[in-house]
């Protein structure tokens, strides 16, 4: 397949009534597109594949929020710079993702034990960040740290933008596949919440690839306790998949079981920190 032929199924895929207000970056959708050609004699078969990968990626089954509306609402809170407002509108979106919507009950015990760990970090990535970002205005967030949110969904990031910028937080939200082009930068900790699992579907290793990559010195890795509608335990499962992904690289400081995910503290040494 030529370069032209690549081109015409990416913005094929990228345009579809599924993904095409999500504005998925070329970037991701390409690098699935290469890796499946070489598996499938029929291209046809590899799209397919593609698709599928993609729906788990992106994964808009667990995302409720209307972003463009969102964003009206966003500014018009921000403009008028109240507090209370401010926190029911993060809260709000919060609960738009069934992600974060299922941390919002220990969410302060979740940071809590996150920031006593890492004290007043100079900066974070937040890594595959989903609606992560607006926790801020609601927990004991360091005012002095760097927060640096990496995610595949366009309107989300420029909502994520919208909240740094208006709230004078020391931050930028940037729409990159972190495991084609993971942050090559220093940070002092990164953040991957819930999503370690779904980056293995798309690719065996990934994680301990994005890991090896990374510039941290430690990594806050959650994973679900339990299925998404609860009828299986993936405790076991999630605990080997930090085991392999880890090995060499890093060792587990800390495991803090909370209702619906696991929090890993983790230590890297892969000579890049």
């Amino acid at each position: 397949m030529n370069d032209e032929e690549l081109n015409q199924i990416v913005q094929r895929i990228s345009n579809s009534k599924k993904y095409h207000l999500m504005k998925i970056p070329r970037e991701t959708i390409l690098d699935l597109l290469q890796i499946e050609l070489g598996k499938h004699p029929k291209n046809a078969d590899a799209i397919k594949m593609v698709k599928a990968k993609l729906h788990n990626i992106a994964a808009p089954y667990l995302d409720k929020l209307d972003y463009a509306k969102a964003a009206q609402e966003l500014e018009q809170v921000l403009s008028n710079k109240d507090k209370k407002s401010i926190e029911d509108i993060c809260t709000r979106f919060l609960q738009a993702h069934h992600s974060t919507d299922e941390r919002i009950p220990y969410m302060k015990d979740f940071y809590a034990f996150i920031f006593d760990k890492t004290g007043s970090p100079c900066s974070i990535f937040d890594l595959a960040c989903g609606l992560n970002p607006f926790v801020i205005p609601l927990v004991e967030f360091p005012s002095s740290t760097s927060y640096f949110a990496y995610d595949i969904h366009k309107p989300r990031i420029e909502l994520i933008n919208s909240l740094f910028s208006n709230l004078g937080i020391d931050g930028t939200a940037e729409t990159r596949d972190i495991l084609v082009r993971p942050p090559q930068q220093k940070a002092a900790a990164a953040f991957l919440f819930k999503e370690a699992h779904r980056m293995e579907k798309r690719r065996k290793g990934a994680t301990r690839d994005l890991l090896s990559s990374l510039n941290v010195k430690y990594i806050f890795i959650s994973l679900p306790n339990r299925s998404i509608h609860g009828k299986y335990d993936l405790r076991k499962r999630m605990h080997r998949l930090i085991i392999d992904s880890i090995q060499g690289l890093g060792s587990i400081l800390e495991i803090k079981d909370f209702s619906s995910e696991t929090l890993f503290y983790i230590g890297l040494n892969n000579g890049k920190a």
